[in-house]
């Protein structure tokens, strides 16, 4: 690749900036929240330098599609339109609203969201609000199944999914919207096509991303969020903090209404060098905002990038009981448990090392915990099959405390078993091409994992002995980036 990810990530924030303005977040192009290899695909025609004019005439043949997207919008919208009065008459009352995610897992959970803990009960309780937690979903439509898994949460909340498409007036509007964004964008990046030859790049390639789900998505919910509830009423919005462009968009119009509402951001997972959203977010931030932290690690990162918001250490429930555990038994044979997280380009990459290196570790057992979110593709199972197979692998059914206390490695990338490893007697692997070294979770504490880019490098990781740290030293690491919870902190903002 021709292009660094970072310089990339700059490159479109400055346009945000200047000529452009933070309305344009209505479109992910303009915010790279992780550069993941599945963010990354979206910059294809940067990346790899395409000529602007063969860009134009791609964009061009997009044409239809474009138009056939907006047509099949306004359809469904006019289809689904129940969907979208429902939505505003449960939560138009509610003073107190989280936006979580309607991943299977968490529409599972009956007792606490998997992302804010038993962070809805204790806001709520306190100020005795009426509350509401909205669940944003990418699927195109709400199934029978989603609905009666909501109707079994709590019943002190309002639970609902966020609508799959705009009413049809508002999705007009959105029409009308979108194509000056797009249009706007075309014209500056002709504008500035011989002066600023980069930046004329960025906006040329940007064109068609506008007619995208994701940048419908976005305007849904920025819509139905504004529209639905008593803006100048809400007095907490409660995000997830991943650096993702509606998260900045949802944020800065909320506040525009009522500047009195609050804002807290709730850091949910492990932050890594390529978060570069959450970057750009905090060094712009001026908003009345709280950051809910796992641990003082990523309180005292925030910290250095701004200093605007305030920032709470609350803890996390990833790990429940920080208690060392050692192997009970030592066992003749080894076990590696790899820990892909829920895409498909890692989960793939993850087959393929072990694919690679399992005809010379026949005494190694592998185990592949597969992520609960992750979504099959028929090539991903036949890929399965024929690793199974094989003698020593296999794909986990166990818990994961079971599959780590067993362990004598484990292969992460990007995942918070990376970090929950320390936790346990085995050695931490990260697995990744250099490139992609920024996704490494525990990257600032470089004596607590090794660190291998391809299969001979993992063969020879797990043939030689290691000297791990002292398990004070692991924990001490471990509770730094995910403490105890411990809501009391709270009492100054809430």
């Amino acid at each position: 690749m021709n292009q660094n990810y970072e310089e990339l990530a700059r490159e479109i924030d400055e346009l945000l900036r200047n000529p452009l303005n933070s309305k344009y977040l209505i479109n992910p192009y303009f915010r790279i929240s992780k550069a993941t290899p599945e963010q990354i695909k979206k910059y294809f025609l940067l990346v790899h330098n395409i000529p602007r004019p063969l860009v134009l005439i791609w964009h061009l043949i997009l044409i239809p599609k474009n138009i056939l997207q907006f047509y099949l919008h306004l359809v469904l919208s006019i289809i689904l339109f129940f969907q979208s009065s429902g939505f505003k008459r449960k939560i138009q009352n509610c003073t107190v609203l989280f936006l979580s995610h309607g991943v299977k897992r968490n529409l599972n959970s009956t007792s606490t969201d998997i992302f804010f803990d038993s962070l809805p009960k204790y806001i709520s309780s306190k100020n005795e609000k009426k509350t509401a937690i909205v669940y944003t979903n990418q699927k195109w439509f709400v199934s029978r199944k989603e609905s009666i898994l909501l109707s079994k949460k709590n019943p002190n909340f309002t639970h609902i999914l966020l609508p799959k498409y705009l009413p049809p007036g508002q999705n007009l509007k959105y029409m009308i919207r979108i194509n000056w964004f797009a249009l706007q964008s075309l014209y500056l990046g002709l504008k500035l096509y011989f002066n600023r030859p980069a930046q004329s790049r960025v906006l040329i390639s940007s064109y068609s991303s506008f007619f995208n789900r994701s940048t419908y998505t976005n305007y849904l919910l920025l819509d139905s969020i504004t529209r639905s509830t008593n803006s100048k009423h809400l007095e907490a919005l409660v995000l997830t903090f991943e650096g993702h462009s509606y998260e900045q968009l949802l944020i800065d119009e909320v506040t525009r209404i009522n500047e009195n509402t609050k804002i807290f951001l709730r850091q949910h997972s492990p932050i890594v060098p390529f978060h570069y959203g959450i970057k750009f977010y905090l060094s712009q931030c001026r908003s009345n905002v709280t950051v809910f932290t796992t641990g003082v690690l990523y309180e005292q990162y925030f910290r250095s990038i701004s200093i605007m918001p305030k920032y709470i250490s609350i803890g996390s429930s990833k790990v429940l009981n920080h208690g060392y555990f050692e192997k009970s038994i030592e066992s003749q044979i080894k076990k590696i448990v790899y820990v892909p997280e829920g895409s498909y380009h890692t989960t793939y990459e993850f087959i393929e090392l072990i694919k690679k290196i399992i005809v010379d570790t026949e005494n190694v057992m592998h185990i592949l915990r597969l992520h609960p979110d992750l979504k099959f593709s028929l090539l991903l199972q036949y890929r399965l099959r024929v690793l199974k197979h094989c003698g020593n692998f296999t794909v986990s059914t166990s818990s994961l405390h079971s599959d780590l206390a067993e362990a004598n490695f484990l292969f992460y990338r990007s995942s918070a078993v990376g970090i929950e490893s320390l936790n346990y007697d085995l050695v931490p692997v990260f697995y990744a091409d250099s490139k992609l070294g920024g996704l490494n979770v525990l990257q600032p504490n470089s004596k607590a994992y090794c660190s291998v880019v391809d299969a001979l490098g993992a063969l020879d990781c797990i043939k030689r002995s290691h000297v791990q740290l002292p398990i004070k030293s692991k924990i001490s690491i471990l509770n730094s980036y995910f403490s105890s919870i411990d809501y009391s902190k709270l009492h100054i903002v809430v």
